[in-house]
């Protein structure tokens, strides 16, 4: 048992390193980048790089969770998958070349033609990554996977700028991504190597098909949940329409990525032990759902209240009419951080069939939301609206399923884990209507986003203190012993 916990420990010290030291050096590459090219730039690659991640789903094929999974593949076996791995790589590849002057021609954009096909060689790269990079996972390389993922971040990260700087335009974000991908199947090679079979035998890839085919499944809807937004940005308004709207996309999803990779990991081990009570369960998830919603709604004021002064501090001026559309994106975080542990729970709960038709009804909902914004708004504001909107719908409709259909459960212990998180909010916006009145808007705005995001953390902890939602002292204290 003290093992396995020193395991953990290691693991999620070098997955938090790896994690957050990365956001810190992408954080500073992207303000940087963002200074040196055009939205239009980062349009087109957003573009290229939607269709491309849709290709992607059928050559990960979700093999590399069933290696990690599997403890009864040999040497030989893995050989075999790793063949496979390049027939499929060079398939998908190929296809995606082949189409890239259809995809320009689509869009109207001939710079996709070399945009994609210079992509087209990262995503082969990728595909025979999976093998050596599941083997890495399962043999809790943690520290490796670490310092490669770093080193390499910084190092193609620089490129990246001296290529921007020398005025490489939108191949200094493209290019970067393809070396990157060929030096770490190179690196996690090294430590596990894998060799073309002489023989190949379709034997193994049968024996993962069943676990990886769920996985596969769920990849390609929860696929166009993610991305339809892009899709119809860049066919109906503009590239440099897309790059405005991705830029606000990702600056979201930092808040939203941080906190769900923190609880996500461990939610499934803890409360699977309580899958035969499932009052108990209900329970305890409804404290944890409180616990999230007073993090996400804190957060979802703070950036919009300061999503201006963001915008011009990271990326400058240029990047002005991007703001609209982050607040409103910004708006959907405590629904997206209440709703992504849900997985977790289905899956505590026995329930994978039923994650899987909430996955098609949120997909469907999210389309639906999407495709009435395109109709009747045509703007990027708009097709913000959609997301926020319909993710309100699907936490709605995952918490109904969850709780009513498959743990037989009440919502009203849910919907009460939500009154206080709702009042902090609400204060936080009176209060930062107050500052934008009376303080002046000729400050510099460093100054403006620092005194906003103070003035907010001490709102926020003198909240959970004077309501006792959260020791805030004894957990500093506890972490400093």
């Amino acid at each position: 048992m003290s093992n396995i916990r020193q395991e953990m420990k290691k693991g999620l010290f070098w997955t938090a390193l790896d994690k957050y030291s990365g956001q810190i050096i992408g954080i500073v590459i992207s303000m940087i980048l963002a200074r040196l090219l055009t939205p239009y730039d980062y349009g087109v690659v957003a573009t290229a790089s939607v269709l491309l991640g849709f290709l992607s789903i059928f050559t990960s094929a979700g093999i590399g969770p069933a290696i990690i999974q599997r403890n009864d593949l040999s040497q030989d076996d893995l050989n075999n998958i790793f063949t496979f791995s390049i027939i499929l790589g060079l398939v998908i590849g190929s296809v995606s070349f082949g189409s890239s002057w259809v995809i320009a021609d689509f869009y109207g954009t001939p710079l996709l033609t070399p945009v994609i096909q210079i992509l087209s060689v990262g995503l082969f790269f990728g595909t025979i990554n999976m093998v050596p990079a599941a083997l890495m996972s399962k043999n809790k390389r943690f520290k490796e996977m670490a310092t490669r993922s770093l080193a390499f971040q910084v190092l193609f990260g620089v490129i990246g700028i001296i290529s921007a700087f020398l005025g490489a335009g939108v191949y200094a974000l493209v290019c970067p991504q393809i070396f990157a991908s060929l030096c770490t199947f190179l690196y996690n090679n090294h430590f596990y190597p894998v060799r073309i079979s002489s023989r190949f035998h379709v034997e193994p890839i049968k024996r993962i098909i069943s676990f990886s085919s769920f996985v596969f499944l769920s990849e390609f809807t929860n696929y166009f949940a993610r991305n339809l937004d892009k899709l119809i940005i860049g066919k109906t308004i503009s590239a440099n329409a897309l790059g405005y709207y991705e830029k606000s996309y990702r600056l979201m999803q930092m808040p939203l990525n941080n906190v769900s990779s923190v609880i996500y990991p461990v939610l499934q081990p803890i409360m699977t032990s309580l899958q035969n009570d499932m009052k108990e369960m209900s329970t305890k998830y409804a404290k944890i759902v409180s616990i999230i919603a007073s993090v996400g709604f804190p957060i979802a004021v703070i950036l919009y209240f300061t999503g201006q002064e963001i915008m011009v501090v990271m990326f400058g001026e240029v990047w002005l009419p991007a703001v609209p559309t982050f607040k409103i994106l910004a708006l959907s975080i405590p629904t997206m951080l209440i709703c992504n542990p849900n997985g977790a729970i289905f899956l505590s709960c026995n329930a994978s069939k039923q994650m899987f038709y909430v996955t098609i009804i949120n997909t469907c909902l999210t389309v639906i939301g999407f495709i009435v914004a395109a109709v009747f708004g045509g703007t990027i504001e708009a097709i913000a609206w959609g997301w926020t909107g319909s993710g309100i719908l699907a936490t709605f409709n995952s918490y109904f399923q969850l709780y009513v259909l498959v743990m037989h459960q009440s919502l009203i212990p849910v919907l009460k884990s939500l009154i206080k998180p709702v009042i902090n909010a609400c204060i936080l916006i009176v209060v930062y209507m107050l500052y934008d009145i009376l303080m002046p808007s000729s400050w510099f705005m460093i100054a403006h986003l620092i005194l906003k995001c103070v003035l907010g953390l001490m709102i926020v902890l003198s909240f959970l203190r004077c309501t006792n939602q959260f020791d805030v002292i004894a957990f500093a204290k506890s972490r400093i012993k």
